[in-house]
């Protein structure tokens, strides 16, 4: 396959159905967002899900800035996605606060291939402070999501996150860990991005192509943004509302960005110079390009382990 045929379409969609949010974490600027609340129409939503069956997409999230459970139509959302695209995988990520047990019922009948739940931490003290919601009820609907009955109906995989700071300790980790292993679920820990800067994070900017370059970030108001640390739309690729989504993965300003990550132009090219998102995006790359990058995204990795069990950075030597 060439590098061009290996361009031609994007193997994710994001669609942000809705930036509203439940909660109000510290470490997200959903709460800060300049644009305007709103769910996605009804017309935009279908219009998408429909050019999607244009080509072969491998999976789709409705998710981005806002939690897919304040979108009052996100069950029959799901659905749609559901019957219109069945050969793509459908993930979603949820906080649980709104994950009530008639809405995981309702998803027993969705196909889900990932759920993830964004749970951040098991102290409610913290919960409370950093995320502004109550831990019981959350934890209350995660044990009806997880008891053994339902889990593997509700979706092929479930995945607990928690975002680790410089604060997270390790028992606050264990914990966490322990949580998941007794309801079953797979666990997941992360550390913080910093949204092009404007979250405090001490993770340094990679030299290697995020993997943001093949896929396509919708937002509620149609704008094709860059990527999800690009919450405003500022660096936009295109508008769905206007144009196709093809055109607009292919188009002049995906391109730009595309070309020049790849190239290994991005801590040259605005806004990637200054953000620390570290998943690597190495699937348009040739042999030794794929190689050199992998190479430096395993360092990355060895050197800072952005993600997994890891100690508070005061505490390290």
């Amino acid at each position: 396959m060439s590098f061009r045929d290996r361009t031609q379409f994007p193997r994710l969609v994001a669609i942000e159905t809705t930036n509203y949010c439940n909660a109000r974490c510290v470490f997200c600027p959903n709460a800060a967002l300049a644009r305007g609340r709103e769910h996605m129409t009804d017309e935009l939503f279908a219009s998408i899900v429909e050019q999607c069956r244009e080509f072969p997409l491998a999976a789709i999230e409705p998710f981005l800035q806002g939690e897919p459970f304040a979108d009052p139509k996100i069950l029959p959302r799901l659905e749609l996605i559901s019957r219109r695209l069945p050969s793509t995988k459908l993930r979603l990520y949820s906080n649980g606060h709104a994950l009530l047990p008639a809405r995981t019922d309702a998803l027993c009948e969705l196909n889900l291939d990932h759920l993830f739940i964004s749970l951040n931490t098991t102290d409610p003290e913290r919960y409370r402070r950093d995320i502004g919601l109550d831990l019981e009820r959350t934890l209350d609907n995660l044990r009806y999501l997880a008891d053994p009955k339902r889990r593997s109906r509700v979706a092929r995989r479930i995945t607990f996150r928690m975002l680790r700071s410089d604060e997270t300790s390790l028992e606050e980790q264990d914990d966490f860990i322990a949580l998941c292993r007794r309801m079953g679920v797979e666990h997941f820990i992360v550390g913080l991005f910093n949204y092009k800067g404007n979250v405090q994070s001490k993770l340094p900017v990679p030299g290697f192509p995020c993997e943001h370059l093949d896929r396509l970030d919708i937002l509620s108001n149609g704008v094709v943004t860059l990527c999800c640390m690009d919450q405003e739309g500022e660096f936009a690729w295109g508008d769905a509302k206007s144009e196709r989504l093809l055109d607009i993965y292919r188009g002049k300003m995906a391109t730009r960005y595309r070309e020049g990550l790849w190239a290994g132009k991005r801590r040259s090219l605005a806004p990637c110079a200054t953000c620390n998102l570290f998943w690597p995006g190495l699937g348009g790359l040739g042999p030794l390009r794929k190689a050199r990058f992998g190479l430096a995204a395993a360092w990355y990795f060895l050197r800072h382990r952005p993600s997994g069990r890891k100690a508070p950075a005061r505490s390290e030597p």
